[in-house]
C-alpha cells in the first residue's frame, strides 16, 4: 500500500536530460550537518537533493545556483548549513559569481522568504526557477514559493516510493523501514495542513 500512496503523493520523477533551461536552480537544505571536531560535512539521507541539483547545473540547465537553508535548532549552537555548503559548492566548481546562498531560514516558509530577498538583490525575482527538494516535501515547498510570488517548477528527488513494485511477500511481511517511511509521510501531511492553516502556502 505504501508504494501506491507515496507514488500518488510524490508524483513522477523527471529525466534531467529533458529539462528545459531556467534562470536558476533553487536547492532546499536539510540534508547535511557539520562536524566541527573533524571539520567535515556529514551528508544525510536526503543528500540526493544536492547531487541532482549539481547534475542539473553541470548540464547547463540554469544560470544561477541558489541554496537556501540554515538550521531549525533555536537553542543549540551549530554551524548553519548554508555557511559550510557555500564553500563546498564552490569546491564543486559552482562559480562564485553565479552562486547565491543564505543560512538565516529555519523552515520551508522562511526558505521562500529569504530566497526572494536574494533574488531581489540580483534583480532576478521575475525569473523562472527549478525547485529541487525531496519528493514527499515538494507540495509544501511549491506552495510556499508560490505564496512569495516566485515562479518555480518542481524537480523531485529521493522519492519514498521504491523502484520496484512490492511482491506478495513484501505486502504481508512487517517492515520497520516501511513503518519509518509511513511516519515521515504522515509528518509531512501534518506540516502541509499546518502551513495551509497559517497561510504560508
Amino acid at each position: 500500500m505504501f508504494y501506491h500512496v507515496s507514488g500518488w503523493w510524490e508524483g513522477k520523477l523527471r529525466n534531467p536530460q529533458t529539462v528545459e533551461h531556467y534562470d536558476g536552480i533553487i536547492l532546499l537544505g536539510g540534508f547535511s550537518n557539520y562536524r566541527t571536531d573533524v571539520k567535515r560535512i556529514r551528508f544525510t539521507e536526503s543528500a540526493d537533493r544536492m547531487f541532482q541539483a549539481l547534475e542539473l547545473y553541470k548540464l547547463g540547465k540554469a544560470d544561477w545556483f541558489i541554496f537556501t537553508g540554515g538550521s531549525a535548532r533555536i537553542i543549540a549552537k551549530e554551524k548553519h548549513e548554508g555557511e559550510f555548503l557555500k564553500d563546498y559548492l564552490q569546491l564543486m566548481d559552482i562559480p562564485k559569481e553565479r552562486l547565491l546562498v543564505e543560512w538565516q531560514s529555519r523552515n520551508t516558509h522562511e526558505n521562500a522568504v529569504e530566497t526572494l530577498k536574494m533574488l531581489k538583490e540580483k534583480n532576478i525575482e521575475d525569473g523562472h526557477f527549478l525547485l529541487v527538494t525531496s519528493g514527499f516535501h515538494m507540495k509544501r515547498a511549491l506552495g510556499c514559493f508560490a505564496k512569495e510570488g516566485i515562479l518555480v517548477e518542481p524537480y523531485k528527488t529521493d522519492p519514498l516510493q521504491g523502484n520496484l513494485k512490492p511482491d506478495l511477500a513484501d505486502a504481508i511481511t512487517p517492515s520497520a523501514g516501511v513503518l519509518a517511511m509511513w511516519e515521515r509521510l504522515f509528518r509531512e501531511w501534518i506540516g502541509y495542513v499546518v502551513y495551509k492553516a497559517k497561510g504560508f502556502s
